[in-house]
């Protein structure tokens, strides 16, 4: 399966996720088919498709004619033999029921020839668990997991099982750099729940927010006003590793030393050549020339427009 075999994408399940899904896949010019047992479905995911697409056109991020174009390239259907005829590429989007997505699999691997890469969009599950009953090709299912809303969200995880050809998650990872995704490849699943990278970091600040609540006195209102006005606004641009740039690994190195600890290595390397982060010029990341100060600038821009927001909204 390359790039240039892939015209058609089967999504199996047309709910938030996979209409999401194939609406993007439309817009980049592939064929797409979603599939969905129940006929109401499948009409109401063409009906959030259009409106979708609308809004992409009033916030001018595609022009009119793509928007059309892209609909016209999407049709549904409920018979999972026809969805599945000629895709070179299936993503599976169905609930979260183990049991469903084996059956599923099992059914897509008689049904598909070896070249045709199947994927899961589990965030809950393991590959190898959904690909357990598929006996013919197991090594061309691997996961995909997009973020909510999937077309709008740059980031898709593409993840490996134990029996998950490598060659198999580098194809895919190129068809979605093909429709502008950022690509995180994660070769194997974690051994414990959730599999991915992604998810395994967004859990703890659930972990910690179920905590700070049972222990009385913050609530989960003021837990999403600590992350959409705190951290979390701020998170989106500078992540962790641009942060600790900005604001200088020797700051990080320094209080670990007094606190009697040994800087993590990571660290420690970089404070001890001299590499302090955008103050140096280098740090975790280059940024030589003018690179920092473009990124604050525009950072800080992004931070007034959402001040502005906030203010007109009388959030603050």
């Amino acid at each position: 399966m390359d790039n240039l075999r892939v015209k058609k994408v089967a999504v199996i399940g047309a709910g938030v996720m996979g209409r999401c899904i194939g609406l993007e896949f439309a817009r980049f010019g592939y064929e797409v088919v979603l599939h969905d047992l129940l006929e109401e479905q499948l009409e109401k995911s063409l009906r959030s498709v259009r409106e979708e697409l609308d809004l992409m056109v009033e916030a001018e991020l595609i022009p009119s004619d793509v928007a059309k174009t892209a609909l016209g390239r999407l049709r549904t259907t409920a018979d999972i033999a026809e969805a599945a005829s000629n895709a070179g590429h299936i993503v599976e989007a169905v609930p979260e029921d183990l049991a469903l997505k084996q059956e599923l699999f099992a059914r897509l691997d008689e049904l598909c020839p070896a070249h045709v890469s199947l994927a899961t969009n589990t965030s809950m599950l393991k590959v190898d668990d959904c690909a357990a009953k598929a006996g013919k090709f197991p090594g061309r299912i691997l996961g995909t997991h997009y973020w909510q809303p999937a077309h709008l969200m740059p980031l898709v995880e593409v993840i490996g099982g134990k029996r998950t050809d490598p060659a198999t998650l580098r194809r895919v990872a190129e068809l979605l750099r093909s429709v502008r995704k950022r690509v995180v490849l994660q070769e194997c699943e974690l051994p414990t729940s959730p599999a991915g990278w992604g998810n395994a970091l967004q859990w703890v600040i659930g972990e910690q927010a179920r905590k700070l609540i049972n222990e009385g006195g913050c609530t989960p209102q003021v837990v999403d006003d600590l992350i959409r006005f705190g951290f979390g606004r701020r998170t989106a641009y500078t992540a962790r590793y641009i942060g600790m740039d900005l604001i200088g690994l020797d700051l990080a190195y320094n209080l670990m030393k007094a606190k009697g600890q040994e800087p993590w290595g990571p660290i420690k390397e970089r404070v001890e050549r001299g590499e302090l982060g955008m103050k140096t010029g280098k740090g975790f990341y280059d940024w030589s020339g003018d690179k920092a100060t473009q990124f604050l600038r525009d950072f800080h821009l992004e931070l007034i427009r959402l001040l502005k927001r906030d203010m007109e909204r009388g959030d603050i």
